[in-house]
């Protein structure tokens, strides 16, 4: 009786090590990584998601060769990608291909494995690995094709909006819709072999047209074993985006330390306006990491009916220096005299960026700019002067105190001047505060004085958010302007309220129903507009 017992109790005893031993071991586990795939606007994209364990706001950690970036939050997540936003206080230049890592081991489900059991007959049993990434595969024993092997996976996502604006009698209403996606197809049947589609698509009422628009339909073909990275097709490529999207071929080579890209091919436009004289477009761009920071040069050539059209090198660095400060630099210089004026020398500076970022103290930090761009004579001629996309000379600065999780305050300064020496002086303050009370509501508030060759004048905005229901949240915002034309007595008024509600709906990551009035001299009108968007 003693024996049976004695041995009932090491089996318990080897049992419970056994199962403690195979959770240690699963507690244990790599932290996960990936690759940055796309970077749009706001987010950048990573090839990990849910079923990698990713979850909405785990840390994660975003590297460059043996470079630590900084630290981004995960926001959106799908089956096999994620987004991704720059943490507070933090600035992040996005590349495709950087490095994810989540700063949390993931612990794996012992359910999916089913029970831990213990089997005389079968001590050691076959591992098999099981691979999310597109470009690993699981090895076929037999000679017999897997019909998972060849099953298509996608990544991405697809957008569409609906506008309706109106209000005026004397013209008019207009109806727009829009469309654009993004997809990446894995798993083709061919190891290691992608593709990736990125479209738009427009109509308006008063037009009765559809315009559609393909910025890239891309195939990839990288093998994690080798160090060539293969590309072809119609491309935006991400190392020559000033060369605007081109049909060609591309190629890099990338180690821990260095990065060369080449592409070369035939510009292609988008608009319909396809001209008889295209130019040959090509180029490379050498890109060297250190521990300081990175240097980048490159050449790009540009030829049109067998002439020289256009050719020019680029120059960047990026510097890393004690107590948080990064310096960035980049340039353009153009060494081609046919496409230049006769007020221009030989060698000409087309283009400038630099920029500082700065932690001031803990909570404070900073971040200053300044852009230059060549021949560029109209500063208010577009909605995109905020942005500096028509500005000559732009100096910007900004500088951000976080009091507490959920509650900042920023002061921006920006100068503005086109080619004309025509300049644009704003000064802003903003107050953001988030989740202030148990009912999740979120407040922000600001200024902005501008004064510029035309006019000058200021605006006050303020919103104010709440959860009203699990799946509905509403935000009221409103704005008044206050400008008054050089040359005039009075002041002018502008009133733009608004209301938007946004709706948690199952298979959609957002549907949002905005509505904006705007009040002038009198006269009021309204926009409507019904924007969804699907991450898969």
């Amino acid at each position: 009786m003693w024996g049976l017992r004695a041995r009932t109790m090491i089996k318990a005893c080897f049992m419970a090590g056994l199962h403690l031993f195979v959770a240690q071991a699963l507690m244990a586990q790599d932290f996960l990584s990936g690759t940055i795939t796309y970077i749009s606007q706001d987010n950048a994209f990573s090839d990990m998601g849910k079923k990698d364990g990713i979850l909405v706001g785990d840390t994660v950690r975003v590297q460059r060769a043996d470079l630590d970036l900084g630290t981004a939050i995960i926001s959106q997540t799908s089956g096999s990608s994620s987004a991704l936003v720059v943490q507070d206080g933090m600035d992040i230049s996005w590349q495709i291909g950087d490095q994810v890592i989540l700063t949390r081991p993931v612990i794996k489900n012992l359910s999916e494995s089913g029970s831990l059991e213990l089997d005389s007959t079968h001590i050691s049993a076959t591992i098999t690995q099981v691979f999310l990434d597109s470009n690993a595969y699981r090895e076929r024993g037999q000679r017999s094709l897997e019909t998972s092997r060849l099953a298509p996976r996608y990544s991405g996502y697809l957008s569409a909006r609906i506008d309706d604006r109106g209000g005026d009698p004397q013209t008019e209403g207009t109806t727009s819709g829009f469309l654009y996606g993004k997809f990446k197809i894995q798993d083709m049947g061919i190891k290691f072999l992608s593709t990736s589609v990125y479209f738009r698509a427009s109509g308006i009422s008063t037009e009765k047209s559809i315009s559609s628009n393909i910025y890239s339909i891309m195939f990839q073909y990288k093998n994690p074993n080798s160090h060539f990275d293969y590309l072809g097709g119609r491309m935006y490529h991400p190392q020559f985006s000033m060369l605007g999207t081109v049909d060609g071929l591309g190629l890099t080579w990338l180690s821990k330390r260095r990065m060369v890209s080449a592409l070369a091919g035939l510009e292609a436009p988008l608009y319909g306006s396809i001209s008889t004289s295209r130019r040959s477009k090509m180029g490379i761009v050498d890109l060297e990491y250190f521990a300081w920071g990175n240097i980048q040069f490159g050449n790009i050539t540009e030829i049109q009916n067998g002439d020289l059209a256009r050719n020019y090198i680029l120059l960047g660095s990026s510097l890393k220096l004690k107590g948080g400060i990064r310096i960035r630099g980049y340039s353009e210089y153009d060494l081609d005299p046919f496409d230049q004026s006769s007020s221009q020398s030989t060698i000409s500076l087309t283009r400038f960026n630099a920029s500082m970022n700065m932690r001031i103290w803990k909570s404070l930090s900073g971040n200053f700019r300044y852009n230059y761009r060549e021949n560029v004579q109209s500063l208010l001629d577009t909605v995109d002067t905020e942005l500096n996309l028509t500005a000559r000379h732009a100096l910007s600065a900004n500088l951000s105190w976080i009091f507490k999780p959920g509650m900042s305050m920023s002061a921006q300064a920006s100068y503005r001047s086109d080619a004309n020496a025509r300049n644009i002086q704003m000064y802003g303050l903003t107050m953001n505060y988030g989740n202030f009370t148990a009912r999740s509501f979120s407040f922000n508030a600001g200024l902005l004085a501008m004064f510029s060759y035309v006019s000058e004048g200021g605006r006050v905005h303020a919103s104010l958010g709440k959860t009203l229901l699990p799946w509905l949240d509403m935000e009221l915002y409103d704005e008044l302007f206050l400008y008054r034309i050089l040359g005039e007595t009075s002041f002018r008024t502008r009133h733009l309220p608004e209301i938007s509600m946004a709706f948690k709906v199952p298979g959609l990551n957002r549907l949002k129903l905005r509505s904006r009035f705007e009040q002038e001299n009198g006269d009021l009108f309204y926009r409507l507009s019904l924007s969804a968007t699907r991450q898969f």
